[in-house]
């Protein structure tokens, strides 16, 4: 599956412009990311940087159900291209369905969500198509004019070819967004989870062995590796700084740090983004 960025780039402008229904509010993300430690190794001899190249085209309409209760119906189409590895190139498309409800009136009343989502995953590399499925819990409030909080749970699966890329987790997440001088806006954000990762190290490796759930030989990133899964914890801290270039577009850039562990493994990634975001 070569130049799945592209490909998904083209057909969301063509959609874009083809005249999607504004009650539909599509739009656009494409993001460019630097990750560290894309092999999540714990060695330093073992760890490999590289660039990532996202795009994500979203849209859904609105169906209200009462004063307090509406339902978004959407679906996403989305990309990933790692022009250094194409073996982890990916592209996701499926369907969105939200519930939410409002307590209360005004702008400073909270809105908590339910959201449901699947997707069909389709991989350069074979052993990674996978099918994906999650559920997305939120409580989001304004506190003033300036100053949003946001806090999510999401359980998530994804069910891939290979057993080894199979991925079950739950994660919490707790953000903060403080509007600055216009244009510019500020997100601190700290997330927890609790699932299976992947780390990839040279062998022999006994104190991976111990841990893995399953390990197998892989070539992706052109090295002779193997790929454990196993259990493990992530704490993530994230700033995110927005400048909106106009009222439908806006730009992020971002860094993250994530600590993963499961004693005794532990690596760090940090990841230096910059996204555009466009709202149809």
């Amino acid at each position: 599956m070569k130049n799945v960025f592209a490909i998904l780039f083209a057909c969301a402008t063509s959609l874009a412009f083809a005249g999607v229904p504004a009650s539909w509010a599509p739009n656009l993300t494409t993001t460019a990311t630097w990750n560290s430690n894309v092999t999540n190794a714990s060695r330093s001899a073992d760890t490999i940087g590289a660039l990532q190249l996202r795009a994500d085209f979203a849209a859904a309409t609105r169906l209200a159900l009462g004063a307090d209760d509406a339902v978004l119906v959407g679906a996403q189409l989305g990309a990933a291209a790692w022009p250094r590895f194409d073996s982890l190139d990916r592209a996701a498309l499926g369907p969105r369905l939200t519930w939410t409800h409002k307590f209360g009136l005004g702008a400073l009343a909270p809105v908590f969500s339910v959201e449901l989502a699947a997707d069909a995953i389709a991989a350069h590399e074979s052993a990674r198509r996978a099918r994906a499925g999650s559920v997305t819990f939120a409580l989001r409030k304004r506190f003033d004019a300036e100053t949003r909080f946001a806090l999510t749970h999401e359980r998530a699966r994804e069910d891939a070819r290979d057993f080894v890329f199979d991925r079950t987790g739950a994660e919490t997440a707790l953000s903060v967004t403080r509007d600055l001088d216009e244009p510019w806006s500020l997100a601190l954000s700290a997330r927890w989870r609790s699932g299976v990762v992947q780390s990839y190290a040279t062998p022999p490796r006994p104190d991976l062995v111990a841990l893995a759930r399953v390990r197998v030989p892989n070539t992706t990133f052109d090295r002779s590796f193997v790929a454990y899964a196993l259990d493990a914890h992530t704490f993530t801290a994230a700033l995110a700084l927005t400048r909106t270039l106009d009222p439908q577009t806006a730009l992020t850039f971002a860094y993250e740090w994530r600590d993963t562990t499961r004693a005794p493994l532990r690596y760090v990634n940090h990841l230096v983004s910059a996204a555009l975001v466009r709202q149809f």
